[in-house]
């Protein structure tokens, strides 16, 4: 098959060239070529066939056709049971049949055949099931033969009850009666019966019937006898009883079974009528078998059916023929010594030898010749009783070559394979334990228990819970599974994972055996420590990242918001179109500055726990229109084309995450593509709506799929060209993502551009619940006091200038000693405290609001540039109002007008 295998086409199967196939296959395929038993793996969602050997001899006419083939084009009468079977399987599952019947069709013609099975999953290089593994053992021709059996034994029995003889069974040295169905002609008897010689025979008749059984027994011939016997009635009569030796499968006597015919009326019949008796007993008693009579010189004058069948010819022509002409060459002699040795013993000889058939095959069987008088006193007959040997003799053989093989293969695995009986007696080692531990295994030399190998082979640490988990898998008859190390012949120790399965008796259903293996996983709970070394050097590395990100954002921010608020301030000023002209590039920097920045504390925020998913059902095209509006301006600055037609669907989700999510998806489309345009569309799958942004961009490459939602990577961006942000808007996409419990795809081709897609769930077609509306902003800020603190004298003037432009009167602090001192001086409580989080030399601006909050102020609002995961939690647990630099002031105007509305 090794061959076949190897020139097969396998490019015109689904599994593609040979060459391509993954490891994991390649491994089971070389698994099964070695194995001497037959296996078969199904690979790949069509189930392809590949086969060693051994299967092929099982699959008649279909093979080698059947090597690629998809295992239901194979075997379409057989797919109702196997096809539930596959799909268990491929979920993880394993199934085993003994003596399962099938119809095959084999060679065109449907076949009876019974089998024993096991199916199991097969995983690839990744770890994910993607084949079915099968061993096959047809067991047909036992089942046959099983078959027979029970059918001869129910026409054995059909027989006895339409006898009118009396039948008896006894043991081997006669001592025990253990049945008899008297006919109504002696007391029937169905309990076993160590006084039957008493009961039934007459005193001055026990010697002589005494004496014929110990002949009988010696010689293992028929016990045959006329004797006195007691009737059922209690009157004596006399009896023909005759009994021959049944053989076990080795040819030892096993019991006796008789006949006894009633012969009271019959006492004066001549020697004639006894002798047919005599033949018509034989005959009764080998009728399940091949029966024959034949002259002296072996011509055939009556034969049965089993006979022809054995034979392998029809009754015409076994009667033109004789029996040397149907015996094989090299076993005449013997079968002539046997006619010979009965005519001169006058008892019955038996001999196993072979017939040979028309076809040249030939059949072993046991022939029983007995030497028959003829009833007239003319030239005696043989009596041949045949039983066909070959089923058993194949069977004997099959088990030999079974248990070869099974050693073979035990030897060839790279596990340690062990077998015990029931109560952890150790039966079998295989080569492997012998290599690993220096002890070549021997009943009298190697441990004799389950207590012995752990005593002398495991480490003692591991010892205890060794012993404890045998003996739980024996109190409840699970699965034997632990962890231990094993002791060497060099005498060091490596860990070993022991698997260990019960064995049943399929009839008592009680553990009988107990079958393992030991595999090494030394070198791999060592690469698991090492790995767990390496996430938490990573996990430290990360966290140490998240403070360094935290640090550059505060210091960036200080500067940055200033700026923004004197430009706020510039572009409320009358200026020259020249000056204006120049303003725009500035903002425009300081715009994506920003970004940036905010970029990174949407992560802060998600390290923070901060961000949180309230789902609410509202329209889609409403947050469309705001991003369309939003993104606009870049794409036309860029000459590109941005397309967003309506939606027209409403979905359930949370609408500030989903527009994040949108938002990166946008800023990226815009950043990272040259020329073309951006398209935002949305289709309907099923319950789920798909929003699918494209942009005609470079694309990305397949080796950058993966790594494309990693925080801080950019495709192409090796160098850092900051410009193009921080790389960290698809980290915050995916985890944004994770949040909503949905998912976003990729899909993108190299020069052409690259489409995204988030999923949402569509909204019931019951009424839409409207958004929340904004607010109208209450009161006005002009005549308002505000007490402003900040270390920084810039951002402390940008601040104030602001908010003197709003018409706020002001009063500034750098520290937190003067915010107190003009907090005391107010007369009243200012209506607005705005307080940097950091005011150095260890101070906070928590502080100065918590006591402006005490005091009455109505609106206080916490700076910072500190983006920290700590930082952020700690604004969420206090409640207080917190804007990170850089500060866009319509944002803070907004929010002092918000909470200073009604006052």
């Amino acid at each position: 098959m090794g061959a076949l295998i190897r020139a097969h086409d396998w490019a015109a199967t689904p599994l593609g060239p040979k060459a391509n196939w993954p490891l994991s296959l390649r491994v089971v395929v070389d698994l099964i070529l070695a194995s001497p038993l037959g296996m078969i793996v199904l690979w790949g969602p069509d189930l392809i066939q590949i086969y060693n050997d051994c299967y092929a001899e099982m699959t008649a006419g279909k093979h080698p056709r059947a090597l690629g083939q998809p295992t239901r084009e194979c075997w379409p009468e057989v797919w109702d049971f196997n096809g539930p079977i596959y799909e268990a399987v491929l979920h993880g599952q394993s199934r085993g049949f003994d003596d399962h019947k099938l119809i095959l069709e084999r060679n065109g013609v449907p076949e009876e055949t019974w089998f024993d099975l096991t199916y199991s999953p097969v995983r690839n290089d990744a770890g994910i099931i993607a084949g079915v593994l099968v061993t096959v053992h047809e067991v047909t021709n036992r089942k046959r033969i099983e078959l027979a059996l029970r059918d001869s034994e129910s026409r054995f029995r059909a027989l006895v009850n339409a006898s009118a003889y009396a039948v008896y069974r006894m043991n081997v040295d006669w001592t025990e009666m253990r049945r008899l169905d008297g006919h109504g002609f002696l007391a029937d008897t169905a309990d076993s019966n160590t006084a039957w010689l008493e009961e039934y025979i007459h005193p001055d008749d026990q010697p002589q019937v005494l004496e014929a059984i110990r002949q009988a027994i010696r010689t293992r011939s028929t016990f045959d006898l006329e004797h006195r016997v007691r009737q059922a009635d209690g009157s004596l009569g006399w009896t023909h009883s005759r009994a021959v030796p049944i053989l076990d499968a080795d040819g030892e006597v096993c019991e006796w079974f008789g006949a006894a015919s009633n012969v009271t009326a019959r006492r004066s019949t001549d020697e004639a009528l006894r002798r047919s008796e005599a033949r018509l007993s034989a005959l009764f008693a080998r009728a399940a078998v091949g029966l024959s009579e034949l002259t002296l010189d072996g011509r055939f004058l009556r034969v049965n059916d089993e006979l022809c069948r054995i034979l392998g010819r029809s009754r015409e022509e076994v009667m033109d023929l004789s029996v040397a002409e149907v015996t094989h060459p090299d076993d005449l002699a013997a079968s002539r010594s046997a006619i010979e040795q009965a005519l001169w013993t006058g008892e019955t000889v038996a001999l196993d030898k072979r017939y040979r058939r028309p076809d040249g095959t030939d059949v072993w069987a046991n022939s029983g010749i007995t030497i028959v008088p003829s009833d007239d006193g003319g030239e005696s007959h043989i009596l041949a009783v045949t039983a066909d040997l070959t089923v058993r003799r194949e069977t004997e053989a099959a088990l030999r070559e079974s248990e070869a093989r099974f050693r073979l293969m035990a030897d060839a695995v790279p596990q340690i394979v062990w077998i015990t009986d029931a109560g952890g007696r150790v039966e079998f080692f295989n080569r492997r334990w012998a290599d690993y531990t220096g002890v070549a295994y021997a009943p009298r030399t190697a441990p004799t228990t389950v207590s012995d190998v752990i005593a002398d082979f495991i480490h003692p640490d591991d010892a205890a819970l060794t012993t404890e988990r045998f003996r739980e898998a024996q109190r409840t008859g699970g699965l034997y599974l632990v962890e231990h190390r094993l002791r060497s012949k060099a005498g060091d120790y490596r860990w070993f994972l022991v698997r260990g399965l019960p064995y049943r008796d399929p009839r008592s259903g009680e553990i009988v055996r107990w079958f393992g293996t030991s595999t090494d996983i030394h070198d791999h709970k060592h690469t698991e420590a090492l790995l767990q070394q390496a996430r938490d050097t990573a996990e430290a590395a990360s966290r140490e990242k998240s403070n360094f990100l935290a640090s550059v954002s505060h210091d960036l921010r200080q500067p940055v918001q200033a700026a923004n608020l004197f430009l706020g301030l510039l572009g409320r000023q009358s200026l020259d179109p020249k000056a204006r002209e120049l303003l725009k590039p500035l903002s425009d920097s300081m715009t994506s500055l920003t970004g940036m920045l905010n970029g990174l504390l949407e992560v802060a925020r998600l390290d923070a726990g901060l961000l949180t998913a309230q789902a609410r059902v509202f329209d889609l095209d409403e947050l469309l229109k705001r991003l369309y509006g939003e993104f606009q301006g870049p794409a036309r600055e860029a000459k590109l084309w941005l397309h967003m037609p309506p939606a027209a669907r409403s979905v359930r989700s949370d609408p500030l995450l989903v527009e994040l999510v949108l938002r990166n998806l946008l800023s990226n489309a815009v950043k990272y593509t040259e020329q073309g345009g951006v398209t935002v569309e949305t289709r309907v799958e099923g319950d789920q709506l798909a929003i699918d942004v494209t942009d005609t961009g470079r694309g990305i490459a397949p080796e950058e799929m993966e790594r494309i939602f990693d925080p801080y990577y950019q495709v192409g961006n090796a160098t850092r060209e900051h410009a193009r942000g921080f790389g960290i808007g698809l980290a915050t996409v995916q985890r944004v993502a994770d949040l909503l419990a949905t998912r976003v795809t990729v899909r993108s081709k190299p020069g052409k551009g690259s489409t995204f897609t988030l999923m949402l769930p569509l909204a019931d077609e019951e009424a839409q619940v409207p958004a929340a509306g904004e607010e109208a902003l209450g009161g006005t800020l002009r005549g308002r006091t505000a007490l402003v603190v900040d270390d920084e004298p810039m951002v402390l003037k940008a601040l104030d200038v602001t908010l003197r432009s709003w018409g706020v009167s002001v009063h500034t602090a750098r520290t937190l000693a003067q915010a107190r001192t003009l907090l005391k001086d107010f007369e009243a409580p200012p209506d607005i405290l705005i307080a940097d989080h950091s005011l150095g030399a260890g101070e906070t601006g928590v502080s100065i609001i918590s006591e402006a909050r005490r005091r009455g102020t109505p609106v206080t609002v916490l700076v910072t540039g500190d983006t920290s995961a700590e930082r952020l939690a700690e604004a969420g647990r206090t409640g207080i109002r917190m804007l990170h630099k850089p500060i866009d002031p319509a944002r803070l105007e907004a929010l002092l007008a918000e909470g200073l509305g009604g006052r």
